[in-house]
């Protein structure tokens, strides 16, 4: 996340939060998650973009049928 900043030309107001801020609200979301699993997906955002529309969709497609 800093990386990506650091190369940004225009920081707007979520940008300028403190990293302390964002990895307790990511913190929160994993605690969610884990309390609710089948409600909610972990995609890795690490992996290529197109490996993660994959898993969506097949989740998406798994869910409506």
């Amino acid at each position: 996340m800093v990386e990506r900043l650091k190369k940004r030309i225009k920081l707007n107001r979520y940008d300028k939060f403190s990293i302390t801020f964002y990895n307790k609200v990511q913190k929160g979301f994993l605690n969610i998650s884990k309390k609710r699993n089948n409600k909610y997906l972990k995609v890795n955002s690490n992996l290529e973009i197109n490996s993660n529309k994959k898993i969506i969709i097949n989740k998406v497609k798994e869910l409506i049928t």
